[in-house]
């Protein structure tokens, strides 16, 4: 069975920002290459978390969430379990990641339990 990658519309609306931050500063063909890399990023999320699972990542302290560096973004994601994967968020490299987690663990509580139908975990 394939992984499940499900993007949470304030992820979404980080991705489109992105793409168009790209557009507006480079040209509208980068940002095309662009969103299709967040897009391949986003689709290699199971193979580099099964690499990384294990390890502590001092970035995200003791939240669920997971990072996958894609360029010069992140994806912020979690794993439900080894085939299903929601990203929440994708974030500069220049943002305060941990303060940035801290607003997203606040704001998406909702959005989890209404894509997977049940509330999300809790550490």
């Amino acid at each position: 069975m394939a992984p499940r990658i499900l993007i949470l519309p304030t992820a979404l609306d980080n991705y489109r920002l992105a793409v168009r931050e790209t557009a507006r500063k480079w040209s509208p063909e980068q940002a095309k290459k662009y969103g299709r890399l967040l897009r391949a990023g986003f689709d290699a999320i199971p193979e580099a978390h099964a690499r990384v699972k294990t390890k502590e990542d001092e970035r995200v302290g003791k939240s669920l969430f997971r990072l996958h560096k894609i360029e010069h973004h992140y994806a912020v994601y979690i794993a439900v379990d080894d085939r299903t994967f929601v990203i929440a968020a994708v974030l500069h490299e220049r943002m305060d990641i941990p303060a940035r987690l801290l607003e997203i663990e606040r704001l998406n509580d909702r959005e989890y339990e209404v894509l997977m139908g049940y509330p999300r975990p809790k550490p």
